[in-house]
């Protein structure tokens, strides 16, 4: 009886682990078929870097992604079968994600993909104005990765270092303010990570207005059930055939201009508008894939804090 009951266990967990590499491959390639479940593990950190602050860090983190709409997040935290004692979290002892069997443990609780995070450093320092008076500044430095836990196959990783430029450095009258204020601003530079490990694709339904033949307005086939959200950006390219080889030309770019289902979203065409006519007219699948569209300031920062 113990043997059959072991066998059936084995079973229902190889059958989740099946049904999650569909969902992740759909995901991969092709339209996306709806928000992957992700999960985030605790954050490793070294021991000079308080569990406060670790804590406010990995806080900051899940709100931005949790912001992004792209995905239906779940913090490890709120799982028991993955909750590690506050005790040992405190110590540092807490990560276990390189852990293949907690992996499994987070494919069987429905997650398609695992979030990472290892703090590098959090630190502060203080300094005197002319005045005499005192603040502080805080800096912080982390790495993100986006796994698949049933294989532990790497799926995106970045490194994102905040407060030491000069377009984002914050001061503040204590240190835990700075620390805190240092921490929120990974709410927006975690949008890179997300949208490089869960771009999301779809396809031109049609042309909605045009002029002078170019199309100034489309309906595409992706909408709230994929995260798309006002403003945001799409490449649109046309498939192509080179050496015997499937690539893909971009020929226009794409911004959202009104979600209204969960599968169609009416976009204005920024760029390209005479190329897209002629493919869709030429009956054509015209693709298009998320983009991340980068501000004049976060360009001009860029600029700035590599000197």
């Amino acid at each position: 009886m113990k043997k059959y009951l072991l066998n059936l266990k084995s079973t229902m967990l190889l059958v989740a682990c099946a049904f999650s590499t569909l969902t992740v491959n759909a995901q991969e390639g092709g339209e996306a078929k709806g928000k992957p479940n992700v999960f985030i593990d605790y954050f490793w950190r070294p021991a000079e870097v308080s569990f406060t602050w670790a804590e406010n860090l990995r806080s900051c983190v899940i709100e931005g992604i949790s912001a992004t709409g792209r995905v239906e997040l779940t913090d490890v935290d709120s799982k028991d079968a993955l909750n590690i004692e506050r005790s040992r979290r405190e110590s540092g002892e807490a990560v276990a994600g390189d852990d293949m069997d907690r992996m499994k443990v987070m494919t069987s609780e429905g997650a398609n993909f695992l979030i990472q995070g290892r703090i590098s450093s959090i630190a502060t320092d203080i300094s005197k104005t002319k005045e005499g008076t005192y603040y502080y500044t805080a800096t912080c430095a982390y790495t993100l990765k986006v796994i698949n836990p049933m294989d532990g196959k790497l799926i995106s990783t970045k490194t994102f270092k905040h407060g030491d430029g000069l377009t984002n450095i914050v001061t503040a009258d204590t240190e835990e303010e700075a620390v805190a204020k240092v921490c929120r601003q990974a709410i927006k530079a975690v949008r890179t990570l997300v949208e490089d490990a869960f771009k999301v694709q779809g396809t031109i339904l049609e042309i909605a207005a045009e002029k002078k033949g170019e199309a100034k307005e489309v309906y595409i086939s992706i909408g709230s059930d994929h995260g798309v959200g006002d403003g945001a950006f799409f490449s649109a390219c046309i498939e192509r055939q080179v050496a015997g080889r499937t690539s893909q030309k971009e020929i226009g770019e794409l911004k959202v201009k009104n979600v209204e289902a969960g599968d169609l979203t009416l976009c204005e065409v920024k760029k390209g508008g005479e190329e897209i006519k002629k493919a869709i007219d030429a009956g054509q699948t015209v693709v298009i894939k998320s983009k991340e569209k980068k501000s004049f300031f976060d360009k001009a920062a860029g600029a700035v804090n590599s000197l």
